[in-house]
This record gives structure tokens, C-alpha cells and sequence, in this order.
């Protein structure tokens, strides 16, 4: 619980705040294009594929590939939660993240 307490004491919590505003203020733009449709493109879309896994399938594929990931991503919150959980409430010596 100590970890929010230095963070702050050495300033890498002021530099993320700015660091996560930066990155909120340049794509808040896509946001309102969205808002007035002006813009086509669906949420959290970001046509981030480098390894073009999506390039040539289908709708259906594209489909399947999009529910794959946004089930993904919620086990592993699920999973982190599960983790935060046990170190708050075990009397373990080590704390997280356990290096």
C-alpha cells in the first residue's frame, strides 16, 4: 500500500498524469469526429494490425478475431483483479508483484 505514498515522493506520478493527458488530449479529436459522425471509424478501433493478422478475412473472421481479444482482455483484468485481491487480504511476507 506504500507503493501510491513513493511514487508520489519521487514524482513518477505527476509525470504519468501528464504522460496519460497528453495521450487523452490527442485523441480526444477522433472522439468528437466520431460523436458528429464525421467520422466512420468504430470504437476502440484503432487500425493497430503490424503483423496484418486481419489483412484478406473475411467479416465473419474479422468478427471472430474482435470478440477473441475483448474476451481476452477481460480475463486478464479478471486475472489481475484475482491477484490484487489475494495480496490485500493474504498475510504473505512478500508483497506484489512478487520479484
Amino acid at each position: 500500500y506504500e507503493a501510491h505514498n513513493i511514487l508520489t515522493e519521487q514524482g513518477s506520478m505527476g509525470f504519468l498524469l501528464l504522460a496519460v493527458g497528453f495521450v487523452e488530449f490527442c485523441t480526444n479529436a477522433v472522439l468528437v469526429e466520431v460523436s458528429k459522425g464525421e467520422s466512420d471509424r468504430e470504437a476502440g478501433d484503432f487500425s493497430l494490425d503490424p503483423l496484418k493478422f486481419l489483412q484478406g478475412k473475411s467479416a465473419e473472421d474479422v468478427n471472430r478475431m474482435k470478440l477473441r481479444e475483448l474476451l481476452n482482455g477481460r480475463l486478464a483484468m479478471l486475472a489481475f483483479g484475482g491477484v490484487a485481491t489475494q495480496t490485500a487480504l493474504s498475510d504473505a511476507t512478500h508483497g506484489f508483484p512478487y520479484f
